[in-house]
């Protein structure tokens, strides 16, 4: 009867061997998992997906098949970030954020002003042009010619003869 640590073993090679399966399929790119088939990125859990496999398990007891990964994707590992390094890129980004903010807000300023011209000049043309508007109508108004007063005037100029 196999003893707890050989079954223990057994499982582990098992489970190392369905991993090298996995990374050589995905490397080659004849992966068997249908949500591979129209595309995948390589990547630890795409590997547990494909070997049918949690990624806890890779984590905890395959660290190998990570470096193997790794090297061929050739992305080496990035040196993780210290919290004052991300608070000091957040700090620049939020004096760019301010600087164009201010620069937004200048902008808008000058677009009011123009705007508010703009409005102003269109109403002293509409006033100009309701003036000759007015002018045309009183010019084109129909004058009535009363007979009485073109006698008078006709009568004055007779008797001056």
């Amino acid at each position: 009867m196999p003893t707890k640590s050989s079954h223990h073993k057994q499982r582990l090679q098992k489970t190392q061997a369905r991993l090298n399966d996995a990374l050589e399929r995905l490397r080659k790119g004849r992966p068997i998992h249908p949500l591979h088939r129209h595309g995948y990125t390589l990547t630890v859990a795409a590997l547990a997906r494909e070997a049918g496999v949690a990624r806890n398990a890779i984590y905890t007891n395959h660290r190998a098949i990570i470096d193997d990964l790794h090297a061929i994707i050739g992305d080496p590992m990035k040196p993780m970030t210290t919290w004052q390094d991300k608070l000091d890129e957040l700090h620049g980004l939020i004096r760019t954020m301010k600087q164009e903010q201010r620069r937004l807000i200048s902008e808008n300023a000058l677009l009011l002003q123009r705007a508010l011209a703009a409005e102003a000049e269109a109403d002293r043309h509409q006033r100009h042009n309701a003036r000759l508007i007015a002018e045309r109508d009183t010019a084109l108004r129909a004058v009535s010619i009363d007979p009485s007063h073109k006698r008078t005037a006709l009568r004055d100029d007779t008797t001056e003869n």
